[in-house]
């Protein structure tokens, strides 16, 4: 039986449509799930929010006893034009695995896939779907205060539990760089950031060579520790449901290093709209024994906004050369790298 499903987000005109072929996808989820008898694809739609790659959800059925019974699977690839992120898919799709089922929640990873017969495109991978939501309009409802401060502990208490999780142990060394003094928990990232940048720059950006500098040489002197460093944190990167965190996401830009980054992440991204500052830091110490360095995280909040710049800048080009019609990678290619740029500017006193 085909997958009678729509399976297509295009943009203005239909040019630079995306596809993902719902017949290929349905028999590629028999072979790998071939517990779920009869397992059938009835409805496949494409996340247009984010921009590092490329997430598709798949909403199936099959039979358990006569009983028909439903589920949702989340499929990740690179865009058609490649990776906005200076790492290689499976790279997500291995810290997935480390993480699972480790006290740091995370969805089941399925399967990852080179071949590109069943779809058309490789490489891919499948994931469960966590049931809940990402969305900040949920978060910040009217009325919802006390669910807020709720939801910023957990965050607090959970970004504990990444960056105290044994990662020496999961397998993760394998493949993660590890930093051997301090300053290199912040220079391995940059410098991978900044060959990334340099490779895919649409045109000169002279603040862009001025923050490299300096934060290549302003690299924090002293971490309290290597942690694994979830990287892209914050608000609409974690599934909340029932009034519970269930789910950390987007491990894309993960790596070993100073936990101070994440940090700076979680409050470029406001996370202190949840719960003051001061509180998350005093939860997240106390359920960690990591001391928080401001200093550090000044200095992340700079570097961050470069990570942000590097990931949108080059999509302008995409997009102006007219071979994408995401509207999506027209906001963040239009508007982020002058954001960015003279929010590191102002971060650092410049």
């Amino acid at each position: 039986m085909s997958a009678n499903v729509n399976a297509s987000v295009s943009g203005r005109g239909g040019t630079g449509a995306t596809q993902l072929d719902a017949d290929g996808l349905q028999a590629y989820l028999r072979h790998v799930l071939p517990e779920l008898e009869g397992l059938s694809v009835e409805r496949v739609w494409r996340n247009v929010g984010g921009m590092s790659r490329e997430t598709w959800f798949a909403d199936v059925s099959w039979g358990d006893g006569g009983e028909r019974v439903e589920g949702r699977y989340t499929i990740r690839l690179d865009h058609p034009k490649g990776s906005v992120v200076p790492v290689p898919l499976w790279w997500e799709y291995r810290v997935l695995e480390a993480l699972y089922g480790s006290e740091v929640p995370v969805a089941r990873p399925v399967a990852f896939e080179v071949n590109s017969s069943w779809l058309g495109r490789a490489p891919f991978y499948v994931r469960e779907t966590v049931p809940g939501t990402a969305s900040p309009s949920e978060l910040y409802a009217p009325g919802r205060e006390e669910f807020r401060r709720e939801i910023g502990a957990q965050f607090a208490g959970l970004l504990a539990r990444v960056h105290t999780f044994d990662w020496q142990a999961s397998g993760l060394t394998d493949f993660m760089p590890v930093p051997t003094n301090a300053t290199e928990c912040a220079t391995l990232e940059l410098r991978r950031w900044r060959d990334h940048y340099r490779a895919r720059a649409v045109d000169p950006q002279p603040v862009m060579a001025e923050l490299f500098s300096y934060l290549e040489q302003n690299a924090p002197a002293e971490v309290s520790r290597v942690s694994l460093v979830w990287g892209d944190v914050g608000v609409g990167n974690f599934i909340f449901d029932g009034g519970r965190i269930v789910a950390l996401t987007d491990w894309e830009q993960s790596h070993l290093g100073d936990p101070m980054k994440d940090w700076a992440s979680a409050l470029w991204r406001s996370v202190d709209a949840l719960l003051p500052a001061e509180e998350l830091f005093e939860i997240y110490t106390e359920a960690s024994g990591i001391p928080v360095n401001s200093d550090a995280i000044r200095y992340y909040l700079a570097f961050y906004d470069v990570e942000c710049v590097c990931t949108s800048h080059p999509v302008v080009g995409e997009f102006l050369g007219g071979r994408t019609a995401d509207a999506t990678f027209a906001r963040l290619a239009l508007g982020i790298p002058f954001y960015c740029q003279d929010h590191a500017l102002r971060t650092l006193g410049w």
